[in-house]
C-alpha cells in the first residue's frame, strides 16, 4: 500500500519525502525515530516537525495495527499470538521463552506453498504473501503486548508460517527495518531467516548481502527420502542445494544453520548419521537436531532419546558444531512445525 508507513524502508521513505513533501533525509530520520523509537503514530504529536508539515504527513500516511485475536501462554512461558492483519487474514507469531533470552518467531506468508509433509502450516496451502508492513505489524504487536509481561525479545527468527525466501522483497524490507538504527536497531547476528532450500532465492539472498543469519531445513541425507517429505527437493536436490551453500558468502565466524527435523524410522538411521557429516563437508555450518513434535497432528513419530543422543554425540565426534533444539510451547501448538490457522477460520474472519 502506497500510504502504509510500515511498508517503507528509510531510503524509500526519503524518496517519498523528496517527491511529495521536502527533500530531507533528516525528516525521514525524525519520522522513523518518532514511530519506531517512541512508539508515536499520531503525527500531530511529533512536535519537532512544523504544524503545516505534520498536517500533510498525517493526511498521507497510515499506520495499520495488527489485532491480537488470541494470545495463549504455554506452561514453559512461551506465548503464541494469533494476529488479524489486512483483509481479515490470520497469522501466528510466537515469543519463545529460553533460559537466557526471548526469541520472536514471525510469519512471512499466510499459509505456505512448500508442502513439507511434517509441517502443519503446509496443510493450509499458500493463501498469499505478507507485505513488509504485515511482518512489522507482528513485531510491533508483540512489543506492545510484552509490556504486560515485563520482557522483550533479544532475537528474531523468520521461522513462522511461510517460506521467507518465497516472499523475497517483503522479507528483505522487513530485515532492513529490523536492523535500521533508527527503527528496531537489531544486530544482524540476532536475526535468522530460515529456508526449505530455494536455491535461486538463496543465491539472490547472498548477492543482496543482507547481514543476517541463514538457516536451511535439510531433514534428510538422500534425495529419495528428502523428496518424499519435502517436495522442493525435486526441483533443487541435495547436491545442488549443498553446492549453493558452499558458495554462500559468509562474514568471518558466521555459520549457516542446518536444521534437521528427526523423524523416527525415516531419516534417523545409523546410515543417515554416517552420511550427514560427509555431505556437509566444506560448508561452514552448525547443525540443529529438532525432534519431531508428535502433537503437530501428522503421521510421524519423534526419535527415541537413545537415537537422539547417539546422533548428537556422533556429529560432535565428527567435528560438527551440533545442538539439540528442544521445542517450546508444544502444549499450545506453538512449537516447530505446529503453526497453522484453520482455513474456515480465516474465511470467517473476512
Amino acid at each position: 500500500m502506497e500510504n502504509d508507513f510500515y511498508d517503507k524502508t528509510r531510503p524509500e521513505l526519503e524518496q517519498v519525502m523528496a517527491e511529495r513533501f521536502e527533500a530531507s533525509a533528516y525528516r525521514a530520520r525524525q519520522l522513523f525515530e518518532w514511530v519506531y523509537k517512541r512508539g508515536i503514530t499520531d503525527v500531530a504529536q511529533m512536535t519537532n516537525i512544523s504544524a503545516e508539515l505534520r498536517g500533510r504527513l498525517g493526511a498521507h500516511f497510515v499506520f495499520p495495527c495488527a489485532k491480537i485475536r488470541e494470545r495463549n501462554v504455554s506452561l514453559d512461558g512461551t506465548r503464541k499470538y494469533l494476529f488479524e492483519i489486512d483483509n481479515g487474514d490470520l497469522v501466528e507469531s510466537v515469543m519463545i521463552k529460553q533460559p537466557k533470552r526471548m526469541t520472536l518467531c514471525v510469519s512471512s506468508q499466510v499459509g505456505c506453498g512448500m508442502g513439507c509433509g511434517f509441517c502443519r502450516t503446509a496443510t493450509m496451502g499458500l493463501r498469499r504473501n505478507l507485505r513488509t508492513s504485515e511482518i512489522i505489524q507482528q513485531v510491533r504487536g508483540v512489543i506492545d503486548d510484552a509490556k504486560n509481561f515485563g520482557d522483550m525479545f533479544d532475537n528474531v527468527v523468520f521461522m513462522g508460517m511461510g517460506e521467507p525466501l518465497h516472499n523475497f522483497k517483503a522479507v528483505v524490507g522487513a530485515l532492513e527495518l529490523l536492523r535500521d538504527s533508527c527503527a528496531f536497531n537489531l544486530s544482524g547476528r540476532k536475526i535468522t531467516v530460515s529456508s526449505v532450500g530455494l536455491v535461486p532465492a538463496i543465491q539472490k539472498f547472498g548477492e543482496a548481502k543482507v547481514d543476517v543469519n541463514l538457516a536451511v531445513s535439510l531433514n534428510a541425507t538422500t534425495d529419495e527420502v528428502r523428496s518424499k517429505i519435502m517436495p522442493v527437493n525435486k526441483a533443487y536436490p541435495i547436491g545442488v542445494l549443498l553446492q549453493c551453500l558452499r558458495k554462500f558468502p559468509l562474514k568471518p565466524r558466521r555459520k549457516i544453520t542446518i536444521e534437521y527435523v528427526m523423524l523416527r524410522g525415516i531419516n534417523d538411521s545409523d546410515a543417515d548419521l554416517r552420511r550427514l557429516p560427509k555431505i556437509l563437508h566444506g560448508i561452514a555450518c552448525k547443525v540443529n537436531l529438532i525432534p519431531y513434535n508428535e502433537n503437530a497432528g501428522l503421521d510421524f513419530l519423534s526419535p527415541t532419546r537413545e537415537v537422539l543422543d547417539s546422533w548428537h554425540n556422533g556429529l560432535m565426534r565428527a567435528g560438527l558444531d551440533c545442538t539439540i533444539r528442544w521445542s517450546k510451547g508444544q502444549d499450545i501448538n506453538a512449537a516447530c512445525g505446529q503453526l497453522a490457522v484453520a482455513r474456515q477460520q480465516a474465511v470467517v474472519a473476512q
